[in-house]
């Protein structure tokens, strides 16, 4: 009898997504809208050519950007645009059965599983960001939402910005040295990281200019993008400048750490982990100002 009621109430919750899955394509072919064809990854798709209730799950700062906002978020605490999507719903899970009830016309994804999750919902866009740089992913949110326009002028002020900083960093001659970027983990571990696994990497070598050391430069950027490493061989890895995420009070003592040149210097830069999380152009801009600012009061 249990058996019984369970199959019964697992195949009532299977026929009621069905049917909304049903009636949410239904619902498309009713109304009519525009439409446009676009090229991704996975080939071309059908997308609205004004697209209203749009779902993100990341980079999220770059469709604020573009002047789109997200019909619903998730956790954004910490983040350099809380503030822009504060009072939105924040999902719970990112489920057929829970997306479905934010009725969207639109969802930009960025795996093939969040894909294969939601993609008979509404239209759906799979954004392999780690694959595009910075104006790559901008141009290509831009065809997505139709914001062509919106996508070239917010590239053309970042670009500004950059510009201005990296004569500020000139004039300070910081230009030539070189960055690492550390995290320190709940368990004590360190882990540097490359340009594509955020904590302000993609900012730093991909925007700024600055170079890592040679073997962060061959074997983390150029391949794994992160690894842990011990404190017996941090000095291969520490550069003139290091940016470092997590709790770093615990490394105060440690005599290893304590003799890199950029720690006796004062030149370790804390960022907070989840404001550096993010590599959209909004988030990249908020941490350009910080980063500049704490490069330009430090010594040389």
């Amino acid at each position: 009898m249990w058996r019984l009621k369970k199959y019964t109430t697992a195949l009532f919750m299977a026929l009621s997504v069905g049917t909304l899955l049903s009636a949410c394509s239904l619902k498309a072919q009713m109304t009519g809208g525009e439409t446009r064809v676009i090229k991704t990854v996975l080939g071309e798709a059908e997308v609205p050519a004004d697209p209203q209730r749009v779902i993100a799950t990341y980079c999220i700062g770059d469709v604020l950007t573009l002047g789109v906002k997200p019909v619903v978020t998730y956790d954004v605490t910490g983040t350099a645009y809380e503030k822009e999507v504060a009072g939105l719903p924040v999902w719970d899970k990112f489920e057929a059965e829970e997306i479905l009830t934010y009725d969207p016309d639109l969802i930009v994804v960025v795996n093939q599983e969040q894909y294969d999750a939601v993609s008979k919902i509404a239209p759906t866009v799979l954004l392999p960001f780690t694959e595009l740089s910075l104006e790559e992913r901008v141009r290509f949110l831009g065809d997505v939402l139709n914001r062509r326009d919106e996508a070239e002028k917010a590239l053309e002020n970042f670009n500004l910005k950059l510009k201005e900083a990296k004569e500020a960093l000139a004039e300070k001659q910081v230009m030539d040295k070189t960055v690492s970027i550390f995290g320190r983990d709940a368990n004590g571990s360190i882990w540097v990281f490359g340009d594509k696994w955020g904590r302000g990497g993609d900012l730093i070598y991909s925007h700024l200019g600055f170079k890592a050391p040679e073997i962060v430069q061959n074997e983390i950027i150029a391949k794994d993008q992160y690894r842990a490493v011990s404190m017996e061989v941090i000095q291969d890895y520490a550069g003139d400048y290091i940016i470092l995420s997590g709790d770093i009070d615990e490394l105060n003592g440690n005599t290893i750490w304590e003799s890199l040149p950029a720690v006796k210097g004062g030149r370790t830069i804390p960022i907070d982990f989840t404001l550096f999380y993010d590599i959209d152009i909004y988030s990249s801009s908020v941490q350009l100002d910080y980063l500049l600012d704490a490069m330009l009061n430090m010594p040389e």
